[in-house]
């Protein structure tokens, strides 16, 4: 848990915000070590492929003992597995309240994965990606097709009521992506922005702002549209619905906090023993609505 705090706040915009956060440990102790016996207190376990959950209304009991019900819908939850196993999954609950900054509890499941390194990529692509900032996968699966449109039209109204998804579009041309005013800035000329096609697991139809991230291949660090919706979900639940995003403040932050070889990061290539992770599952109710 320790190791797990450290790493939470060693990627931007994360890592300039750490004293924005309030983090808690909770203790959890099952009767049993390891997953091979069962009977382990958030009834963990490690399913098909790299699917791996638990007892979600467990995690959220244990959470109230460090917080109160009116915080859960803004919190991420994590639930590190005592494990060397390579899996993660985080799941999605909607919002009560609907607001339009990323919110509805998220509970983000892995283990230790063997290394620290990998550890920490775990940490920053299920927690911190998915979980903290309701970010997409990048990555695609060429046997999963096209997106589907129902699927698609789901997608966007998760982005248009929640905030949710802000890195992945339905365009292929970067001038009309939610990210064009990246593109179109040369700022961000070195960051290899543009439309990238492949996202949310599916091969076509959907488009990704950059070759690579943390969201795709879990390296490269999160890119600048990733950054951003970091960046403004943390000022949003720090100073509430009264502070208004400014661009240019945003790319003042930005360029003070990522260096020339940062910006370039996103264009790492895919490691050679990296296997994608579940994509998170949504639940679609609220955790009370679940309990």
């Amino acid at each position: 848990m320790e190791n797990l705090y450290n790493n939470l706040f060693t990627e931007e915009p994360y890592k300039s915000y750490k004293d924005h956060f309030n983090v808690y440990y909770v203790n959890v102790v099952s009767a049993t070590e390891g997953y091979e016996y069962g009977n382990t207190a958030l009834d963990g376990y490690f399913g098909d492929g790299t699917l791996v959950g638990g007892n979600d209304n467990a995690v959220f009991d244990y959470a109230l003992k460090a917080i109160s019900e009116e915080e859960i819908d803004e919190a991420l939850l994590i639930v590190a597995m005592n494990s060397d196993n390579y899996a993660g999954t985080c799941y999605m609950y909607y919002p009560e309240n609907g607001a339009g900054y990323g919110n509805g509890v998220s509970v983000s499941y892995f283990p230790r994965g063997g290394d620290a390194t990998t550890f920490a990529q775990l940490l920053h692509h299920e927690a911190c990606g998915h979980g903290f900032a309701k970010l997409a996968d990048e990555y695609a699966y060429e046997d999963m097709g096209t997106a589907p449109s129902d699927y698609v039209s789901a997608i966007k109204s998760q982005q248009s009521n929640w905030g949710w998804w802000k890195n992945v579009d339905f365009t292929s041309d970067p001038a009309a992506t939610r990210w064009s005013h990246f593109v179109s800035d040369t700022r961000y000329a070195n960051e290899g922005l543009g439309a990238y096609e492949g996202g949310l697991t599916y091969w076509t139809g959907v488009w990704r702002p950059t070759e690579n991230s943390i969201m795709r291949y879990n390296t490269g660090g999160f890119n600048a549209p990733s950054r951003e919706a970091i960046y403004y979900r943390i000022h949003k639940l720090a100073y509430g619905d009264s502070w208004e995003y400014n661009y240019e403040d945003f790319v003042e932050w930005d360029a003070r906090n990522r260096t020339t070889s940062s910006a370039t990061r996103t264009m790492e290539y895919k490691p050679a023993n990296y296997k994608p992770t579940h994509p998170p599952v949504i639940i679609n109710k609220s955790w009370k609505d679940a309990k």
